[in-house]
């Protein structure tokens, strides 16, 4: 009685040492946003604060161009997720379903795209926008294409290997039923697979979502004033000589709304769908 009483005992205290870790940076986003500038400078920042500064909110659309960038991260997010969702699930189900030469070398491609850091394709993805732009007039560089090719080609990768795992998980019978049935294979794709795909579906569009609307290094050079997203209209609250903390984080909290409500409402789909895919790929 004795042993499972401190087996317990430590469990509860290690879950709430966790909850702590992991939600103290939230709480402390939240309670900077809502501070006057002086109580965050001061040398004993106080955990509760004594006077609450709603208009953090209002100035941070009124300090830099919010509205703007707002605009072009869901734009440039949206775009993203699309592509890489429909790339994914039709490169997906061809690696999954259908037998060819080089499938299993395409798979292990994928993967091994993933080993290498963005910054080392920074500066040949520059390189190739200018030189589309000057042999084919098409300018990339400065507008929305040409972030969207971008992500949609780092996520892409990733995205198609849990989707072929999650349509490995399906069983081909309900394919050749449907194929039995009179359906051709495109039928028997959109009518029988992708409704019992959903999970798969959403866990990649959450992913696609988050990597796009999360990115910084590329949006650097491949941006400019008209086309520049949040993560980058960040930096225009560090002045010369200060950063207005108070706003970045007022910031913070309304750039995470549209990721949260995203994963609201898909996260029934999405543990089942990362989870399933993972572990069968």
């Amino acid at each position: 009685m004795r042993k499972r009483v401190l087996k317990k005992t430590f469990k509860v205290v290690g879950i709430v040492f966790l909850l702590l870790f992991v939600l103290f940076p939230l709480y402390w986003l939240v309670v900077s946003s809502l501070k006057y500038p002086e109580d965050i400078y001061t040398m004993h920042p106080s955990l509760f604060p004594s006077r609450i500064r709603f208009l953090n909110y209002l100035d941070i659309w009124k300090a830099i161009p919010m509205a703007k960038y707002y605009k072009n991260s869901l734009i440039v997010s949206l775009l993203s997720m699309a592509l890489a969702t429909v790339v994914a699930v039709f490169a997906g189900y061809g690696l999954s379903k259908f037998r060819f030469p080089g499938r299993k070398t395409i798979g292990i491609t994928f993967l091994i795209t993933q080993m290498f850091p963005g910054i080392l394709f920074l500066l040949p993805y520059y390189l190739i926008f200018i030189l589309i732009k000057n042999k084919l007039g098409i300018p990339l560089i400065g507008t929305y294409p040409g972030l969207v090719i971008t992500y949609t080609a780092f996520v892409a990768p990733f995205a198609i290997w849990i989707m072929r795992g999650y349509f490995d998980t399906i069983p081909s019978e309900l394919r050749e039923v449907a194929l039995t049935d009179g359906c051709d294979n495109f039928k028997a794709f959109t009518k029988i697979i992708l409704p019992v795909a959903k999970p798969g579906i959403a866990t990649v569009a959450i992913l696609s979502f988050m990597k796009s609307w999360n990115e910084v290094l590329f949006a650097t050079v491949l941006t400019n004033s008209n086309t520049r997203t949040l993560p980058l209209g960040l930096y225009e609250f560090q002045q010369e000589f200060m950063t207005s903390w108070n706003l970045v984080m007022a910031a913070g909290i309304v750039i995470s709304i549209p990721a949260l409500i995203f994963f609201t409402f898909l996260q029934r789909y999405f543990v089942s769908g990362f989870t399933t895919g993972a572990v069968k790929g």
